[in-house]
């Protein structure tokens, strides 16, 4: 899709482009294409400035819930048609995110999960079909706490006489 701004600034205007809360680049003009998968939403943001060192992270939208890639390989089972990839959250029940067809002469696949909840443990697995449907042996390839946000460091500062600050861990 083509996203297409306008600004009230006057040139040269930067425009800073942010999907899903995450910094997607920098053009010069008001216009972007992005790629996404089918029936997928985002959210596009896009701040404009006149300044080319326009600090683009510290003034970065919220950000929205995280995505994970998960990366596997092909059974060696020659009967595999395609893949079926199961999500866990939270240690709940197993649920079908998608299928990936296998390719002749393919080793290594790919596969973007939906939006991810934060501070929720997710684990996936990828499971091999047979053109009939029948289940293969599950490959748990990942499992991962979503913290996109997580809390500051405890730490203490003290004075020392030399006029140093020191920092430790609390």
């Amino acid at each position: 899709m083509t996203v297409s701004v306008t600004s009230s600034l006057t040139a040269p205007v930067y425009f800073f482009w942010y999907l899903d809360g995450a910094f997607a680049g920098m053009t010069g003009s008001g216009s972007k294409v992005f790629i996404l998968p089918q029936g997928d939403q985002s959210v596009v943001d896009v701040l404009d400035s006149a300044d080319p060192d326009f600090d683009y992270i510290a003034n970065a939208p919220t950000q929205y819930p995280a995505r994970r890639t998960l990366v596997f390989i092909r059974s060696a089972d020659a009967a595999t048609a395609r893949y079926r990839i199961d999500q866990q959250a939270g240690g709940g029940a197993w649920e079908i995110i998608g299928f990936v067809a296998q390719e002749t002469g393919r080793w290594q696949y790919t596969f973007v999960t939906g939006r991810l909840d934060d501070l929720t443990l997710y684990a996936w697995r990828v499971v091999p079909l047979d053109s009939a449907g029948n289940a293969g042996t599950a490959v748990t390839i990942a499992q991962e706490l979503i913290v996109r946000s997580p809390d500051a460091p405890n730490f203490t500062a003290t004075l020392q006489v030399s006029t140093r600050v020191a920092f430790a861990s609390a």
